[in-house]
């Protein structure tokens, strides 16, 4: 028998670091201080920047470097959950960016955007405690020099009386290092450090321009005084060239001949491409590209090098909000959520702009070959705005819909109800149905009030005559004019129970809205599901959601109380399941509508069960079911389950039995595809 090769136990990995630093062992930095240095020799004995300000004072560097800043600041910013279906995350990503929205995210991100050219940037976090929050009251960027890390990493303060820096809080400084090659240099490596050379070149090419054009703009004088002249008198001659052009004339004692070697070569050329050579140097390190800044080519140059720059702008978009979620962001949830709940995320939404009309003639030229775009990559790719026309080819009259030699439109009316007495060779012949589950339709999603009676109580006490009807009040989570998929929006993030509960107290109002008073309250679960519905085609008529419910018509003769000086209701809202409704005019008319969880006949008792079962479980059926569970529990073979299913039925009402089994389980299949419990 062949020997088994005895497996070989792989060793715990090791924890920790090695190649550290701050033990002596980093060949690169044999001298070990209390404060790291960095690697850079301009900034080793300079108190700020040094030299490197007079870099960034380059036009062409400020100029490509406003560029980069500004196409990060001036895009979209937004906070999203770190979690979307937990309604804590969602909470904290409202209220945190409620937060930035007061501090100013474009401002304390200019700031940052510093440590490109400088390696690194500190902000200071300002914390304050309001309403109930511990939260940003301001984020305040410093000069980073200011800080230097020492030996462990830990961030020092330096000051005029500790040169040796004061170690800071934890969570009270943010730092952004970038452009550094490894993990080693901690203070990273800025693009001034690339172009020192090319703004040096440039001041003295452009030094060296000034007086070429100084001696060839202007006619150089001369000088002649005999031998022997006073000093004095020569200086006065002296003085006299100088006034006529000033730093380019001089004396000479008569008889000396003296002649001016002039270059052979004529115009400007030679320092004028020097300058813009550096220039494009300069443009490449600051935007990794030239013809954003100064004339191309060709269009598709430009448009290939405005590509090259977009990636550039999306990297430092990433860089500074991983950074701003690593840190302030982290440190702000867990002070206020705690460390369960996972931290919102900033995010920056650059797209390059896109040529729509290229998009469309390339759509034009799918759809000959029978390809065609879905609703949801229209609005995506063009915007909202736009619907179907009821043409399929408009140059084909024939494919109008309802035109002559057309497909015709289907337009059943509403199934006539089916007495569920008659047997099933007795009913009538019902009409086809055009019913597809994935059909776009206009949808209308609410839920119901559960505990309606305590805000109607609320009302009476408070001077309202007439208010709605307890059953009448719900709460819209959407409402979609525009036609969509129902089956594609989900289901909320709710218990198993399917009910929504808003705690009490939170910012509420009662308001005139419409034609009825409202209670306005704040629900991030709900706004958060609007969105998502939105986000998936459902149209809005409106620019934000606020969730509402309404407790009285206002008309003549009903009588409510001074809305301004009313206390609203205070108490907690619980709110049912979704409920998914068709709104548009007319819809119910042309297709036969079917519920989701009702046949197409009158409500029998399988109805009842099946509505028993999608609502409160099993239990309620345990005595029906139980003794054809025990049967089949008996059974040995499936020739003796027929034999005892068949003893406790009657055979005429097998096929009825049948049909019912099969549409309960036709709907509560699709109840629970459809997300209710």
């Amino acid at each position: 028998m062949a020997r088994q090769p005895r497996k070989k136990e792989l060793a715990a990995p090791i924890a920790g670091e090695i190649a550290t630093t701050r033990d002596g062992r980093d060949i690169t930095r044999p001298w070990i201080m209390e404060l790291q240095q960095p690697r850079n020799p301009r900034l080793l004995h300079a108190i700020d920047w040094g030299v490197y300000d007079r870099v960034l004072a380059d036009p062409e560097v400020r100029s490509t470097f406003q560029q980069r800043r500004r196409a990060v600041t001036s895009a979209e910013w937004d906070i999203i959950p770190g979690e979307k279906k937990n309604p804590r995350s969602v909470d904290a990503a409202d209220k945190l960016k409620a937060n930035l929205e007061r501090v100013g995210v474009d401002r304390f991100t200019d700031k940052m955007l510093y440590a490109l050219p400088y390696g690194y940037s500190v902000a200071e976090l300002i914390w304050g405690y309001r309403d109930g929050f511990w939260q940003f009251a301001d984020i305040k960027v410093r000069h980073a020099r200011r800080f230097r890390w020492d030996k462990e990493n830990r961030l020092r303060l330096l000051t005029s009386r500790n040169m040796q820096g004061e170690i800071l809080e934890d969570r009270k400084f943010w730092p952004l290092v970038t452009g550094a090659s490894d993990d080693d240099e901690t203070y990273g490596r800025g693009f001034c450090e690339d172009l020192y050379w090319p703004t040096l070149f440039k001041r003295n090419g452009i030094g060296f321009w000034n007086t070429f054009l100084d001696k060839f703009g202007n006619p150089t004088a001369k000088g002649t005084y005999r031998r022997g002249t006073p000093q004095a008198d020569v200086e006065k001659l002296l003085g006299a060239l100088a006034a006529i052009s000033t730093d380019a004339g001089f004396v000479v004692p008569e008889g000396v001949v003296v002649e001016l070697l002039e270059a052979s070569r004529s115009g400007t050329g030679d320092f004028e491409k020097l300058v813009r050579y550096m220039d494009e140097a300069i443009a490449k390190v600051v935007l990794s590209q030239t013809m954003t800044t100064s004339s191309g080519s060709s269009l598709s140059q430009a448009e290939v090098h405005a590509g090259v720059k977009l990636e550039v702008v999306t990297g430092d978009a990433d860089l500074i909000c991983e950074s701003f979620n690593l840190g302030p962001a982290t440190w702000w949830c867990e002070y206020n959520f705690g460390a369960d709940v996972e931290p919102p995320q900033l995010v920056r939404l650059i797209d390059a702009k896109k040529d729509l009309k290229t998009q469309a003639e390339t759509d034009g030229a799918l759809k000959a070959l029978g390809w065609e775009r879905t609703d949801e990559s229209y609005r995506d790719t063009y915007g909202d705005g736009y619907e179907r026309s009821n043409t399929v080819d408009p140059t084909d009259p024939k494919a109008k819909i309802g035109a002559p030699g057309a497909p015709p439109v289907n337009d059943n009316a509403a199934q006539p109800v089916v007495d569920p007495s008659l047997k099933r060779d007795e009913r009538p012949v019902q009409k086809p149905i055009s019913f597809a589950a994935a059909d776009p339709r206009p949808l209308y999603v609410s839920r119901p009030l559960l505990n309606s009676g305590e805000l109607l109580d609320w009302a009476t006490r408070n001077g309202f005559t007439a208010t709605l009807a307890a059953s009448e009040l719900h709460v819209t989570v959407a409402y979609s004019r525009r036609p969509v998929n129902w089956f594609a929006m989900g289901s909320s993030w709710d218990g198993p129970d399917g009910k929504l509960i808003v705690p009490p107290g939170g910012p509420r109002s009662v308001d005139l809205l419409g034609d009825s008073i409202v209670l306005h309250f704040d629900s991030p679960a709900l706004r958060y599901r609007n969105e998502e519905m939105r986000e998936k085609g459902a149209s809005w008529d409106y620019p934000t959601y606020q969730a509402h419910v309404s407790i009285a018509p206002v008309h003549d003769g009903i009588g409510y109380p001074d809305l301004a000086a009313l206390e609203p209701f205070e108490g907690e809202l619980r709110f049912g399941p979704e409920r998914f409704r068709a709104i548009e005019s007319g819809y119910e008319a042309q297709l036969a509508e079917i519920s989701f969880a009702e046949a197409l006949i009158a409500r029998d008792t399988v109805d009842q069960a099946v509505d028993m079962i999608i609502a409160e479980g099993w239990e309620p059926l345990r005595p029906i079911v139980s003794p054809i569970a025990a049967a089949i529990a008996a059974a040995t073979s499936a020739e003796e389950l027929d034999e005892l299913l068949i003893k406790s039925l009657d055979q005429s009402k097998v096929d009825e039995l049948t049909e019912a089994l099969a549409r309960a389980g036709f709907a509560i299949r699709t109840a629970e595809e459809g997300g209710t419990d």
